[in-house]
């Protein structure tokens, strides 16, 4: 017992000395002491973020995704262990931050590093680019493609109903397609607007696009900036019509705040919704 608290005793007398004479330490040891600890702190950081991401990442792996190879969509796509398991911890979380039953639709899933179009996604299939992108960026061009999985997959009608007057691509809408609704709001069929259509009939300019961005941009805006939304329908007969659509037919009445943003231009739009900021750490579930 004696022993032990000479040791005890003996320590405390080196930590006081140090604390008094840290001064007169050298300057260069000085730096090197705390180049240390911020070494530590760094790498115990990068260690405890990495065990999270690769977590998060077994948990899209057991979400029964197939996920195909970057290399799928192009050959030059190369990434290491921690880039991809960063993006798949993003798009899980993202996953799990929309409904259930919008998520639980995605079958296929590609994930790539090199130049190319940040997303694409439609019927159960998404392809991401994970390079060259911020986390909160990339979160919301998933919620787009999530969206357009959602119209064109999900909520899709049956063939003995007929075909509508929209086609997307070579692919017929058909008549009892809830997406329908939607689409004649602002448009004739997949290529023309309706008579008298205005610029601040939509969400963003990309949304004018087609109806099928119209929906996705719609989709996006609805979760991501959902109070700037519901100030926009409120110089806008058409824009409420589609909240309403997206609140009713596609989200079961639920409404969302991940954004602080109230106040709007009524006569000036957004180009691309999925640049806009909000907020991710709310959005996000972990």
């Amino acid at each position: 017992m004696t022993q032990a608290l000479r040791f005890y005793t003996l320590i405390l007398a080196i930590f006081l000395f140090l604390a008094i004479n840290i001064e007169n330490i050298p300057a260069t040891y000085q730096q090197l002491l705390s180049e240390n600890v911020d070494s530590v702190y760094i790498d115990g950081y990068n260690h405890s973020a990495a065990l999270s991401e690769a977590t998060y990442a077994q948990a899209l792996d057991g979400l029964g995704i197939t996920l195909h190879p970057g290399t799928t969509y192009n050959e030059k796509s190369q990434s290491d262990n921690r880039s991809l398991n960063h993006c798949k911890s993003l798009v899980y979380r993202t996953l799990v931050s929309v409904p259930k039953t919008h998520g639980n639709y995605l079958e296929h899933l590609t994930l790539y590093f090199a130049d190319g179009r940040r997303g694409l996604g439609g019927g159960s299939t998404i392809i991401l680019r994970c390079s060259n992108v911020s986390d909160a960026e990339l979160a919301s061009v998933m919620v787009h493609e999530i969206g357009h999985v959602v119209d064109t997959g999900l909520k899709t009608g049956t063939s003995k109903s007929g075909k509508s007057e929209f086609t997307d691509g070579n692919l017929p809408v058909y008549k009892d397609d809830i997406s329908l609704r939607f689409y004649r709001i602002s448009w004739k069929n997949e290529s023309t607007l309706k008579d008298n259509t205005r610029n601040t009939d939509f969400v963003t300019g990309y949304a004018k696009s087609d109806p099928f961005e119209d929906f996705a941009e719609t989709y996006n805006f609805y979760l991501l900036h959902g109070k700037q939304f519901r100030e926009m329908t409120k110089t806008n007969n058409n824009l409420n019509r589609k909240y309403l659509f997206m609140k009713y037919f596609i989200f079961a009445g639920k409404e969302y705040d991940n954004d602080p943003y109230t106040l709007v231009n009524s006569y000036d739009r957004p180009y691309d919704a999925t640049l806009l900021s909000y907020d991710s750490a709310k959005f996000l579930k972990s």
